[in-house]
């Protein structure tokens, strides 16, 4: 962690100072707040991860939903192992179907058990700090959209070289 916490020091700071030194003032404006929104959104998302995880007791979800990938390779239940016995009847069929599909069907309360990861307030937050500071770099008409990126592409690659190179 401290490895993390100090290089992305250091990147910020030197990397910071060579854009000054190449483009400016207005580089170096773009390369820091693209490079703290972007390590905003990395810890949120890291952190927000690391609840969900050390939140579970168990290797299974918390909910009785079927399994999404499930649903996806076996759409139409072929690879169950309790197969009805066909009906000849096409009224009964079709009534079973609508039956089926019907009880498949999630409440917004069961969309909101299963996209708990995606709607992380942390990462909300952190992608709300990053639009925030694009458009205040908009406003100001100093928004460089290549130094910024570089600057919010660090964080992450970084970070990825440090945990791969550490043991």
């Amino acid at each position: 962690m401290i490895k993390i916490l100090s290089t992305l020091l250091l990147l910020a700071l030197f990397g910071g100072l060579f854009a000054w030194w190449q483009e400016g003032i207005e580089a170096l404006i773009n390369f820091e707040v693209g490079f703290f929104s972007g390590t905003l959104v990395l810890a949120a998302s890291t952190f927000g991860y690391w609840q969900m995880v050390s939140g579970s007791s168990e290797s299974s979800p918390h909910h009785d939903l079927p399994d999404i990938v499930d649903q996806i390779d076996d759409r139409y239940g072929l690879w169950e192992e309790y197969q009805k016995t066909p009906t000849q009847d096409v009224k009964a069929i079709l009534q079973e179907e609508k039956q089926r599909l019907k009880k498949q069907r999630r409440s917004f309360k069961e969309f909101l058990k299963t996209t708990k990861p995606a709607l992380s307030i942390y990462r909300i937050v952190a992608y709300g700090i990053l639009v925030t500071g694009v458009l205040t770099l908009i406003s100001y008409e100093i928004f460089a959209p290549v130094t910024y990126l570089i600057g919010a592409g660090l964080a992450p690659l970084a970070t990825a070289v440090v945990l791969w190179v550490s043991p």
